[in-house]
């Protein structure tokens, strides 16, 4: 019996950036303070120090891009060792991990192209057609092969012409089976040559520079001009605009691959939205990684005696400006963490009201809080939080305000615990960061210690609503309703398994 064809999402030529997504909003201009505390601590550094982070950055952008694409596959306690000390085979073996050299050569040519991106910007060099393919050959140059599917659907392996235009189509096949058609081979170089007069004339604007980022990355992406490696570059170009308008490497890790399929999907059919909200995160973790203070530098050669004296001063004149950075923050994570409790409390009654129309009297649902300097409890799902941090790209630090409200849901000798959790996002940063996840556990057990009792944990969602001790209190009040959605997101995903553990 004949099969009808797949549904095909037919080729249309790139289209300039909608005027309606150039305005401000909430979010970049929380954005633009966190940038804003950024550039004050990367001033305050040596240079030596600048350079040990920024390769940080440039080390885990290398790693990531091709996780992204599955050219490989390294763990996340590698991946550390790998970004905070280099791609030495010295580092691999004494993190126990294991990485073949194909590998390593190819995670250093992208540290490599990387590299030239910013020599370019450094240049101040104007995009071409020639910069873009010499930027293919270095991404690629490790990479001898790719995979192509013919017009019957069988699968070869062909040699990848490096640097070159593709010569045949390379349309992909959605996870829904839909045909995505890219731009025709004798199409590219006249598309190409469209792309870069818009973007110099996007360039000239006073549009944001995420969004900017967003447009430019997904308009080549739906060029597709080479045979394999678009998305990698296309990365490397979001990291050129953003170094031109100095910040931080945006890094699209493994953590957030899903979202960023799905945002360029909607890009595809019109929406850039998704890919700036996303892009917009993604740079916040960026700015909340360099703002961690650099470790583990060699001496710089300054008499021991001299250089105490000067810690000295240095920590006292920095212990008087954390203080006041500490009571700025504390003032919003308070109105943040009322927020928090303001929903959990407002979803607490909406369900109960859902599980009463339906006649489930018997399901018990609460909220319950813990914050200092009352609470003994923040220490409560410490190992959780550290996770879900993690997922959401930053490091969680306890040290200065720790809190969490949970919302738990007990039916059928089952309780899901849904938890947000206040910490600060980075060492010493001037950051904090909202997370949440969720517990799964059996109510056998009469024990009502978090840490008591068999428990599955459940991530919830990979993002992270941050804020910075400068940012206005009235533009965090403004971002309400971005934090209420990624709360509520967070919450029909755990639903969602005590649903499918009933």
């Amino acid at each position: 019996m004949a099969t009808n064809p797949p549904e095909r999402i037919l080729w249309k030529p790139i289209d300039a950036l909608p005027a309606g997504l150039q305005s401000s909003n909430g979010s970049i201009a929380a954005l633009e303070a966190l940038r804003g505390e950024w550039a004050r601590r990367f001033e305050q550094l040596s240079e030596e120090e600048r350079a040990h982070v920024r390769q940080r950055s440039l080390r885990r952008l290398s790693i990531e891009t091709g996780i992204i694409e599955r050219l490989y596959d390294i763990d996340w306690g590698l991946t550390l060792h790998l970004v905070a000390e280099g791609f030495t085979k010295d580092v691999v073996e004494r993190a126990g991990g294991a990485i073949d050299d194909r590998t390593l050569e190819t995670i250093r040519a992208h540290r490599d192209s990387l590299e030239m991106v910013l020599d370019y910007v450094r240049e101040n060099r104007q995009l071409s057609p020639g910069f873009i393919k010499e930027l293919h050959h270095a991404i690629t140059r490790t990479q001898s092969t790719y995979i192509v599917r013919d017009a019957l659907g069988r699968i070869a392996e062909t040699a990848l012409p490096h640097g070159e235009w593709k010569k045949q189509p390379n349309h992909v096949e959605r996870r829904d089976g839909v045909i995505l058609e890219y731009c025709p081979p004798e199409h590219v170089a006249s598309e190409i040559d469209r792309l870069l007069e818009m973007w110099a004339g996007l360039d000239r604007t006073p549009t944001h520079p995420i969004v900017k980022a967003s447009w430019l990355h997904h308009r080549f992406v739906q060029i597709h001009p080479f045979a394999d490696g678009n998305g990698r570059v296309a990365r490397a170009l979001t990291l050129l605009v953003l170094t031109k308008e100095h910040y931080a490497p945006l890094v699209v890790d493994r953590f957030h691959r899903e979202k960023y399929l799905i945002a360029l999907e909607a890009a595809n059919e019109g929406d850039l939205r998704p890919l700036v909200k996303l892009f917009i995160n993604l740079e916040s973790v960026a700015l909340t990684n360099e703002l961690e203070r650099p470790r583990d530098l060699e001496s710089s050669g300054v008499s021991t005696e001299v250089a105490r004296t000067l810690a000295s001063q240095l920590a006292e004149l920095r212990k008087r400006k954390a203080t006041a950075i500490e009571r700025e923050l504390k003032a919003r994570a308070i109105n943040v963490l009322a927020r928090i409790d303001k929903w959990f409390g407002n979803k607490r009654r909406e369900l109960e009201k859902v599980f009463r129309d339906q006649g489930l009297e018997d399901v018990r649902i609460f909220v319950q809080a813990e914050q200092p300097p009352k609470s003994t409890k923040t220490h409560w799902y410490r190992q959780q939080v550290i996770d879900a941090a993690h997922a959401a790209g930053h490091y969680a630090d306890f040290r200065f305000f720790a809190a969490w409200i949970r919302l738990a849901v007990e039916v059928e000798r089952l309780r899901l615990s849904y938890v947000a959790s206040l910490h600060g996002a980075g060492r010493d940063a001037g950051v904090m960061a909202v997370t949440t996840f969720a517990e799964l556990r059996s109510i056998d057990d009469e024990s009502d210690a978090a840490e008591g009792g068999e428990k599955q944990y459940v991530p919830t969602t990979e993002d992270a609503f941050r804020f910075v001790h400068s940012e206005n209190v009235e533009n965090l009040n403004e971002r309400a309703t971005e934090l209420e959605e990624m709360l509520d997101e967070g919450l029909a995903n755990a639903l969602a398994k005590l649903m499918s553990a009933i």
